[in-house]
This record gives structure tokens, sequence and C-alpha cells, in this order.
């Protein structure tokens, strides 16, 4: 499968093959030297920033012997219109001096032409300032302030070598802030561990947003049960009660909310009249960095030379078009107002060195872009490791308040009452979906009657926090793991595994979620908690531990823990674009836009060919935008609509959400089943007279009882021979779309009379001409317009449909005396489906646990000031190495389908699952559990720190 990993070859041989390998004129013929970018950055945000001092900045170039580069601060960006990160139609005249920003209650002088701006402006994903400006405030510490474009790469490093250092000083003027200015910001959440904080101890300006699931089936007062069905996916707000709420609430969203109040009170009243025993717990889960091995990087260069300017950008990133939207929204103003040309915008993907959501809606290309718009050259911008973690994305530093009501004798889970906060730091980004996700799986896996759960975004001026691996489900898994394994020891044989088993507590498919929602595909948590009953390691657990304690003298204990996680994968609504192609000679390409990042996608990708044409793919390209936007392939993103055959409502996905299984698979797996039911079938028909149902891949060669076997290559030069035939429609390619939302879209396609259902809602064909050439496929025309199934068509009230289950059994050894924690043997047991590529799940299976290893005992950013000082690296950010894994490696128990099972309950016949996110969510509360387990001591704060272990083994 040498042909298989397309840059393979390229790593052994030590060839370029990421980002940062490359200089511009490798990429662009035309294309002639290079500027290198520098970001300076605030080093305050609850001040006024009063600018920069230019001459102090001059004496700095000519002390260090730099030739003084371009300085480019938020005055340039309106001289040229560059549009703000918020969305507005400015004044083209002029910009805004500064803005107030709603998330924080700053009421600023915010002028236009000198007019006061009368209303707020909504801040969007990527904060309120692209550069800070003199007069306002910074979104977060270190927020760029200027751009500095450096003519000799060396300049750039000593530089900031030198502004790395000078920040650190208590006289660092370089940046000039109003202390008389000083706001009250939000810095650390972890002062919501007090348990006797109120229910809202945060200010009201703190908040980006916050998101309720209250799910009661009590019918002692007229408005239960809730939610009812006819609500759908309203928002509700049990605490928004106010008439005067700003904006103004109307009477039917007041009275929801008043039913939601209602609701969540009668389950509490319903707990305490029962006699139910309440556990009441708060759990902290920290800011950790995603820690790719390579930090963000890129080129740049508004190239001029042809008859229309062309921005081309070359970096890695898991969100190829939303990278490029918003650099169309960076440039879209200063187009209308005249003072840039109208760009087309090429965007070329990398393979990176690791994601994990970090590179999500990052707003590193961006600046990127940005500094090509005033730059005569190219541009070139490479975080060092100091920078990535100063204002890379984070996970969410999260407090959860959880209490929970079960019945002491029989175990029977009441209700789950769940407030969580989570530090989203000074840039909204993807924190709103990230909370509304910890929320919808803060029961975890299990059946609780009842559910009043909340969730808060909070602001702060730390660095932004997005979709890192796990999507806020480790947050939530964590405290509610905690929870069923403390109630688990507690109740019956007090065997935890056993209590998770019995009286229906793990949900099924036909149960519903907190939010009501039924869930009604494949779902695996109950075998997966049953065969870890079996193992080995968990029926040996207690003699294990005695063992210890005799031998150990107290000194060291022994502990095994088991958690479980069903884990969401996609984002409620998926769409890719997949193309498979067959040259003359069998030769299969595909191309997809899925994005390479060490995960395995391209090896994913290659081999979905080879059941439906014999043939891994040889070649496969990936990021793949500007040619699905081909006017012969690309749909309009609007809703489905009667009379509208190109309308989808999504055009594709960022490279998250552990996507590749079941949506880029299912892709191309549809694209290959057009080229071969309408290229190469229609030729073996040719030879056969009729290719019965039963035919089939063997070493290449299409078979079928009492035919002879015809090899793939002579199937494709004869469809390309009948495609060369004006004539025939012979299909050599075919480019798909899909859209998934609780079931895939399908519709009919005819193609040369010969009428398919088709689990897509687009689709164009080569029939004839090379397909580098995309200008040479036709569009099929879709039959159904709405092509949604009624499993489709209720998701308007779903947020999350296909789960993957996993558990970890992990044991430790706690030494007392230091508080070490050694884990010393593991096994997970994953829900996966059917294995499309096993090296690649055990890859996710070893990387997953290794990061949940790391988040569980080492990993953790400060909150701010500390952990957005600058000075933050590896010698103070400490990682798992392969010495602190399990001795033994860790026992993998794939847990696939059984023949003829599928995940959907509707749809295609799909049996394969994402779980790359899967793998980590459950290693935290394992570990937990296992040194509750060991030493009766349960901790609550993550990492789990040798002074956190010595302190709750404390007396």
């Amino acid at each position: 499968m040498s042909s298989v990993m397309s840059d393979r070859e390229k790593k052994v041989r030590g060839m370029k093959v990421y980002g940062r390998d490359f200089r511009p004129q490798e990429l662009w013929s035309g294309s002639s030297g290079c500027r290198y970018v520098y970001l300076l950055r605030a080093t305050r945000a609850n001040q006024k920033y009063l600018g920069l001092d230019r001459q102090q900045l001059d004496g700095v170039f000519a002390d260090l012997g730099l030739q003084a580069p371009d300085v480019i601060e938020a005055a340039q960006l309106a001289g040229r219109l560059v549009a703000a990160p918020y969305k507005q139609k400015p004044n083209l005249t002029a910009r805004p001096e500064a803005i107030a920003h709603p998330a924080r209650g700053v009421d600023l002088a915010s002028l236009v032409n000198g007019t006061r701006l009368e209303k707020l402006i909504s801040v969007e994903a990527f904060g309120l300032y692209w550069l800070t400006p003199p007069g306002g405030y910074p979104d977060h510490i270190g927020q760029p302030v200027a751009l500095l474009l450096f003519s000799r790469a060396g300049d750039l490093r000593d530089f900031a070598s030198w502004n790395r250092m000078a920040r650190r000083r208590e006289d660092y003027t370089l940046l000039r802030f109003d202390s008389s200015s000083q706001i009250d910001r939000e810095q650390d959440i972890r002062r919501l561990l007090n348990p006797l904080m109120a229910a809202r101890p945060l200010k009201e300006e703190s908040y980006y947003g916050s998101v309720h699931f209250i799910r009661s089936q009590l019918d002692t007062c007229p408005d239960h049960p809730f939610p009812r069905k006819d609500i759908g996916r309203s928002r509700y707000d049990p605490e928004g009660l106010a008439a005067n709420a700003e904006p103004p609430l109307d009477a039917k969203q007041l009275a929801l909310n008043l039913e939601a109040r209602k609701a969540r009170e009668a389950i509490r009243r319903s707990a305490t009249e029962e006699g139910l025993v309440w556990l009441r717990r708060t759990y902290f889960t920290q800011s950790i960095d995603p820690m790719f091995m390579e930090p963000e990087n890129g080129l740049a260069w508004l190239d001029e030379t042809g008859a229309r300017p062309v921005l081309r950008i070359a970096a890695g990133t898991q969100s190829p078009r939303k990278d490029r939207e918003a650099i169309d929204q960076l440039t879209e103003v200063a187009v209308k107002g005249g003072k840039l040309p109208k760009l087309t915008i090429e965007l070329m993907t990398f393979p990176i060195g690791g994601g994990f959501g970090g590179r999500d809606l990052s707003t590193f290309p961006v600046y990127l872009a940005m500094a090509a718009l005033f730059s005569d050259t190219p541009v070139r911008l490479v975080f060092d490791r100091y920078e990535q973690f100063l204002c890379g994305i984070k996970r969410h530093a999260a407090v959860l308040q959880n209490e929970l009501a079960y019945n002491a004798e029989t175990g029977d889970l009441h209700s789950l009452h769940s407030t969580i906060y989570m530090d989203g730091g000074g840039v909204l980004n993807l924190t709103k979906p990230v909370v509304e996700l910890c929320a919808l799986h803060a029961a975890g896996p299990y059946a609780f009657k009842h559910n009043a759960i909340s969730g808060y975004a909070i602001s702060t001026d730390s660095a932004p926090a997005g979709s890192m691996r796990g999507f806020g489900i480790p947050q939530t898994a964590f405290a509610i793991e905690s929870m069923i394994d403390e109630v688990g020891t507690t109740v019956g044989t007090k065997d935890p595994i056993e209590f998770r088993l019995k009286n229906n507590r793990l949900l099924k498919t036909g149960d519903v979620d907190v939010t009501g929602f039924e869930l009604r595909h494949h779902l695996d948590t109950e075998r997966i908690c049953t065969e870890a009953a079996k193992e080995p390691l968990w029926l040996e657990r207690e003699a294990k531990r005695k063992e210890y304690e005799e031998r150990g003298g107290g000194l060291v204990k022994y502990g095994v823990g088991f958690a479980c996680a069903m884990q969401a994968i996609g984002t409620s609504g998926d769409a890719v674009f997949a193309e498979v192609s067959i040259d003359l000679k069998g030769e299969v390409t595909v191309r997809s836009t899925a994005i390479e990042m060490g995960q395995g996608s391209d090896t994913s990708l290659a081999i979905a060919t080879t059941k439906v044409l014999g043939r891994s793919a040889s070649r496969v390209v990936l990021g793949v935008l500007d040619r699905f936007d081909h006017p012969n392939v690309r749909l309009q993103k609007n809703n489905y609509t009667q009379g509208q055959p190109t309308y989808t409502p999504k055009l594709d996905n960022s490279m998250s959400a552990s996507v590749t299984a079941f949506f880029h698979i299912h892709a191309v797996e549809q694209a290959a089943q057009v080229v071969f039911d309408h290229g190469l079938k229609p030729c073996a028909r040719l030879i056969w007279g009729d290719v019965p149902e039963t035919a089939t891949w063997k070493d290449g060669h299409l078979v079928a009882p009492d035919r002879q076997p015809i090899p793939l290559e002579q199937l494709a030069a004869l469809a390309h021979e009948q495609a060369a035939q004006q004539d025939k429609q012979v299909c050599t390619g075919a480019i798909v779309h899909t859209y998934y939302r609780n079931a895939y879209a399908c519709s009919p396609y005819t193609i040369n009379q010969t009428t398919h259902e088709r689990y897509i809602d687009g689709l164009s064909v080569l029939y004839r001409g090379n397909e580098e050439d995309v200008g040479n496929y036709e569009r099929v025309r879709r039959e159904r317009d709405i092509p949604l199934d009624l499993v489709a068509a209720d998701a308007e009230r779903h947020i999350r449909s296909v789960y993957a289950s996993v558990g970890h059994l992990i044991a430790v050894m706690v030494h007392t005396r230091s508080g070490a924690i050694e884990v010393v043997d593991a096994v997970t047991l994953l829900d996966a489906g059917e294995v499309h590529h096993r090296e690649s799940v055990e890859g996710q299976a070893d990387g997953g646990f290794a990061m949940g290893l790391g988040m569980a005992l080492l990993e953790e950013v400060p909150p701010s000031p500390v952990g957005v000082d600058g000075d933050l690296n590896l010698h103070r950010y400490p990682l798992i190495r392969a010495t602190q894994l399990p001795p033994g490696g860790l026992q993998l128990r794939i847990l696939e389908l059984a023949p003829g099972e599928q995940i959907l309950k509707s749809g295609p016949p799909i049996r394969k699952k994402g779980i790359a996110e899967a793998v980590m969510t459950p290693v935290m509360p394992a570990i937990a559990n296992a040194i509750a387990h060991a030493t009766g001591a349960r901790l609550t704060v993550l990492p789990f720190t040798p002074k956190r272990v010595l302190e709750a083994l404390r007396p």
C-alpha cells in the first residue's frame, strides 16, 4: 500500500510536507522576496490601550541593529477599510475608533464621523478588534495591537527574543495603557469551586450566553411533562423572567421561561418528597493547550501580476471554508469602498502536524491575509511555541456544580441538576456550541428520569477557548462518571460496573437524551460495560489491592477505576464533498474537503474505494475547496426549498468532531458507487452480457459465478473508450455532496435512463474529457427538491444523534508519601462499528489515551494573567512521556457490529463510527475512580498533581 499515504515517502526522506517547510517561490512562480510578520500583542486587557510608543520602538530597532520594519496599526486598517471581526455596514468614509463591548459592559465613546453609536455591535466569533485601537480595551491579553513586517527573518527572531524578555519587566512601556481606566474583569472561574457561592455569582456582562436543558416526566402540575413536543428546539431560560429584560422578551418567551422554572422546581420538590439522597459535588477541569507538534504557520501573497488580483494563502487549517469566508469578510468593505480591487481568494492547505480543534476557526489565517494586504511581496507568519501558548485556542476551563438525587436502597437514579460554567477567554470563537454540547452530555450515558441542566459561557481576559478534542464532553464526563462511581460503590454489591448495568440505568436505543429527543440510532454503552466487567483487570482488582497493601506497608496503594462515555459524532448538520475518478489505466483518484492532520484521513479515504471499485486510490487530494465551487458542481447554501434542486443547508464541515469514518468515507463510497454503476458495470455488461448482483471484486478483478474474471484495468480502459463516443454516457468520475441531520439526505438521480436512489443531495459526473479539468463535469439533477426522510425532517428537535461509546479500565499505583500517580495497566473497550483501518483506530486510541493522561495528571494552562504572560512553554507545561504510559501498553478491545447490523435506523447501511474524541473522554474519571478505589479519596479538581493528591489523603 505504498501509494495510499501520499506524503509517507516524503516524510521518510525528509522532504517538504508541512507548511513551515516551504518558501513563497516554491509555491508561486512569479513571486519574489518575502516579508516576515510579527504580531505585537497587548500585555493588559483591563485598561484602556493608549497606543504604541513609536519613538521607543525605533530606539529598540536601532539598539538591536535591526532594519526597521513596516508597522501596521489599527489606523492603517481603518485607512484601508479592512473590516473588523464584527458584522456591520460602516460608513465607508470612516471607521469606529472604539466600540462598546457587550460581553463586558464597557461603555466607550464610540465614534463614527463624530457621532456616538447608538446601538452596540454584536461581537462575532473572532471578537471585537483585529488590532486594538488607541482608546479601546483589548479583547484579551495577547490581542494584537500591531503587525510588524520585517525584511529579514533574523531581525524578526532578534526582536521577538527581546520583546519576550522585556515584557516580563515592570517598566515595560512599549505599549501604553491608561491606568486610571481600570475595569474589573473576570479572570479565574475557579473561585466558583466555593459551594457557598450564589447560583449566578458572575457579573451579567461577563456572560457570552447560556443554554438550558430541563426535562421532567412529572405530571403533578398542568404544565408537565416538560418540554412539550410542540416547542421543538425553542430556547428557554428559567432565570429569564424579567418583563423589562434587554432585549425585551415577548409574552410567549416569558411564558416558556416560566414553564421551565416550574419544571425545574417540581423536579427538586419531587426528590425531597420521595426522601431521596442528594449527592452534591463541585468539579473543576483546567484549561489545556492542544500542543500539536507544529505551531501555526503560513504564507500569503497579494498577487497583482495577472488581470485580476489574487490573494493567495497557504496554511495549515482544520476549517478552510470558514477561514476563506472570514478573509472574504475582512476585505469585503475595502473592496466596496474602492480601497482594494475585487479579489479572488485562493486558499491552499497543507497536511498539518496536529490539530485537535486548535486550528478550527483560528484567527491565524486572517492575520496572515491581513499582512499580505500591506506588503508588495509575499509574507510569512510563523508562530513559535511561546506565541502558540500565548494566543492559540485552548480547551475551556470549567466548573461543574452537580447535584444527583437517587434512592439509597435501590440505587435508582431520579434526577441530575447541573450548573456548568466554561471560560471562553476574551473571544467568543466556538464557546457557545461547546457549552451546549457539554450540557447535552452532562448526564453522561445514564437514563435519569429528570434533569435540570444549565450551561454558562463566561468572558474572561484569557486566550480564546474553542473546539478542542472532545468539544466540552471530557469536562462533563469527569463530573458525572465520578459521581456515578461514588454512588455505585455505596449501593447493592458496591460494584460500580454492576451498578451501571442494573435497572436500565444505561441509555439504549429508543431512550431519550436530556432534551427529550429520542436516541434512534445504534448505542453500545451497555455492551461496553458488560465486557468491561469480564476483564481480568477488573475481576482481580480487590485481590491485587490487598496484595499491595500487604507488600507496600501503606506507602504504595493500588486501585482500578472504570469510566465510560457516549461521545457525539458530528455537528448536527454535517456536509462534505467528495470526488472519485478512474483513469485509463485503472488508477483511482479521491478528492475531498477532508484535512489530513495526522489522524490518517488520507489512508482511510484511499481504501474507501476498495469495496466498490476493487482498488485503493493511488492519489488522494485533501483540503479541496475551489474545485467544488465550480458552476458545474457548486450548491447554494440555503434550506431545502421546493423548486430549488441546488439548495443545501450546509456546504461542508470543518475537520473536527470525529467526522472521517462516518461522513467522509460515506461520501467517497457514494461517489465510487456512481462510477461503478454508470461506468464500470455497463462495461462489464458488454463483456458478460449481464452483471449478477453477486458480482464482487477479488485481487483486482471483477468476478461472478460462471464468468471469466475481468481485470479492473480492462474495465477502466473500456469505460474511457466508450466515454469518448459522443452518444455514450459512461461515467469515469463523480462528485457528490452529502448532508446529514439525524438521517442522510437522499434523492433519486437518473443517468442514461437508469435511476438510483442515493444518499446524497448533489451530484456531478464526468462522461468524457480529462478529470483534472472540473469544467468537464456535468451536473445531474436532484429529483427530490427536499431530500429528507421522516427521520431527518424531525431533526429540528435534536442536537446530536449518532454516538460512539467507550470505556476505560485503568489501574494506578498511588505513592502516599510523594503523592505521585503511576498508571500501570489499562484496557480500552471501544465501539468503533466496523473497523475500516485497524492501524488508524489503534493510533487514535493510543493518542487519545495519552492526551487523557496528560489532562488527568500534568497539563494546565494557568488562568490569566500567568497563563498569558508570554513566557509559557514546555519548560512550564509538562506533557505525558512514553515512560508514563502503562508498561504493557494500552490493551484495546474493539467491539465490532454484528453481521447485518447497521448504525442508522434508516438510510444507508453505514457500519463505521468516528472515535477520535471518544477515546480520550473518560480517561480522567477512570483515573479518579482508580485513585478512589486505591485510597478512598475522591479528587474533584484536575489535574491530579502530587500536591492535590496529598491534600486529599490527609485525614
